[in-house]
């Protein structure tokens, strides 16, 4: 890189400009970009390279709840207006159209998504999820991904059942912070088939499944309907279906899949009833194909069977309870224990998680509590209580609503960026 300065005299200068404005620079030239990570000026520790805990999404409650470990990062603040629909690098994306940054304590709200494509397609858009996309080390912007979604019979309108899905040219509505507006962005299919028809979809669907979203190396690694997984890149305009991993097959019965990241890895998990832990990483070094290998199967049941004497973490984690004056009415005592002679038997697993930077999983059981797996170790650690007070009992017995997690999102706090809301949240 030419430049009228020295090097030392531009460090000093760049010294003086705010993290927000360094991750800026660093896109602009290679040259900006070498001298800012070789004298490290953009502080390590404002980046989302630590574990802050788990926003978790519980049926009925209309807040999500924060589950963290008391030692740990700085303070964050899990007091979120509503529930979490994504999570990417310390920015999480809540079901009300805001974009929050617990860390910082900052937001800014969406606006409305433009008139939709009045033809066959709207009912897709409406049907589909958001998903975030930031990386603070590579600029200080972030966007929101619309995936359309395949709706029900009822709405297909004119698209015929018999259409591939999704489709060779797929049109996305994309927000950027940047321009502060929604686009139409489309991409182009490579790698292969599209995942099936729309009737394939809709015959085989699974109720509840939880799409989940990866952002990683510059691209946006999705969990759509059926299991399968879309990898699209901004940069080039190109999409891939991924297929399911092996064994995950059409039957209705097929365990739940997560979606997550974990040691610069793309994941993905199942537990099959009742206690059969599965982990799957995706390989893309196969000449170009997307395939995933089974990285871990391990049974569970050894674990619930001595669930009540596993070990406490040195540094336990806390529950913020949230929703307290929404479970707290009622006549119950939320410490009362089980009546069932053999208890554990009823015992199911929720996956909660991975840890981002270690080989680890986040669990919780159906007795409320939440788990740490070590694979390396095989080692099994007790964190805490992970239900709200009075959550279970409250709308089991009283309102006849079923307890049990939604979804969930290991959040890595980020103290960089600017939102444009300064308001504390």
């Amino acid at each position: 890189m030419d430049t009228l300065l020295p090097e030392d005299v531009l460090v000093e200068v760049l010294r003086r400009l705010s993290p927000r404005s360094l991750a800026a620079l660093r896109c602009v030239c290679k040259g900006l970009r070498a001298i800012i990570d070789d004298r490290r000026l953009l502080r390590a520790d404002l980046l989302p390279h630590s574990l802050g805990g788990i926003f978790i999404n519980f049926n009925a409650l209309k807040v999500s709840e924060f589950f963290y470990p008391l030692v740990g990062p700085a303070t964050i603040s899990g007091n979120l207006t509503s529930c979490v629909d994504d999570h990417c690098n310390g920015l999480v994306l809540l079901d009300d159209g805001c974009v929050v940054n617990p860390a910082t304590r900052q937001w800014a709200r969406l606006p409305l998504l433009p008139t939709l494509r009045a033809n066959q397609m709207r009912a897709f858009y409406k049907a589909g999820v958001k998903y975030l996309v930031f990386d603070p080390s590579v600029a200080p912007h972030y966007e929101v991904f619309l995936i359309p979604h395949i709706p029900h019979k009822t709405e297909l309108g004119p698209v015929s059942e018999q259409s591939q899905w999704p489709t060779s040219t797929f049109i996305l509505y994309v927000y950027s912070s940047r321009t502060g507006h929604w686009e139409e962005r489309p991409f182009t299919r490579e790698g292969g088939d599209s995942a099936g028809t729309v009737a394939h979809h809709m015959l085989h669907a699974t109720h509840g499944e939880k799409h989940y979203g990866v952002y990683l190396r510059g691209a946006l690694y999705v969990h759509c309907q059926n299991h399968f997984f879309y990898k699209i890149s901004p940069s080039t305009g190109k999409y891939r279906v991924i297929r399911p991993p092996v064994g995950i097959g059409n039957s209705r019965k097929r365990p739940e899949l997560h979606l997550g990241k974990s040691e610069n890895e793309v994941r993905c998990a199942s537990v099959d009833w009742p206690y059969k832990l599965r982990v799957w990483a995706l390989d893309e070094s196969a000449g170009g194909r997307h395939e995933w290998a089974l990285k871990h199967c391990v049974d569970l049941s050894h674990v619930m069977q001595r669930h009540d004497h596993l070990q406490q973490v040195d540094d336990p984690w806390f529950l913020e309870d949230a929703n307290y004056n929404d479970c707290s009415s009622g006549d119950y005592d939320d410490e009362a224990p089980e009546e069932e002679e053999n208890r554990w038997s009823s015992v199911y697993v929720t996956f909660l998680g991975f840890h981002p930077f270690k080989d680890v999983v986040f669990l919780s059981d159906t007795l409320t509590g939440g788990m740490a797996y070590h694979f390396d170790s095989s080692r099994v650690q007790y964190l805490g209580k992970v239900y709200p007070r009075g959550y279970r009992e409250g709308y089991d017995d009283y309102m006849g609503i079923e307890a049990f997690i939604e979804a969930s999102f290991p959040f890595t706090p980020c103290w960089m960026g600017e939102l444009s809301e300064k308001r504390l949240i």
